[in-house]
């Protein structure tokens, strides 16, 4: 185990949630997962498993290199201060595998 990263199954949302503080350039990651079933595999216990599925979010990148320059809000309330930074995040789609 990696100190910059950690694992933890999440009994009650039935998922494993995967931490990675930091990415350093030209790095690979792999996590490994077991699913030990309790009685043997039928057809109803893959139905009731479904599919993995895989999303992820990586704050402060943006793979697509559209950049924000400039940003007005126009707000009625000259009380409201807009925060001074913009922050990127990249988000996955659909990632599925079927079991």
């Amino acid at each position: 185990s990696n100190i910059d990263q950690s694992a933890e199954f999440k009994g009650k949302d039935s998922r494993i949630e995967w931490t990675i503080k930091k990415f350093r350039g030209c790095s690979e990651h792999t996590m490994r997962a077991k699913i030990t079933l309790k009685e043997a595999s039928s057809s109803n216990v893959r139905r009731e498993m479904g599919p993995v599925s895989l999303g992820f979010e990586i704050p402060m990148h943006n793979v697509s290199n559209l950049q924000v320059k400039y940003l007005r809000i126009q707000e009625q309330h000259k009380a409201y201060n807009p925060y001074r930074w913009v922050r990127y995040l990249t988000q996955s789609a659909s990632y599925v595998a079927r079991i």
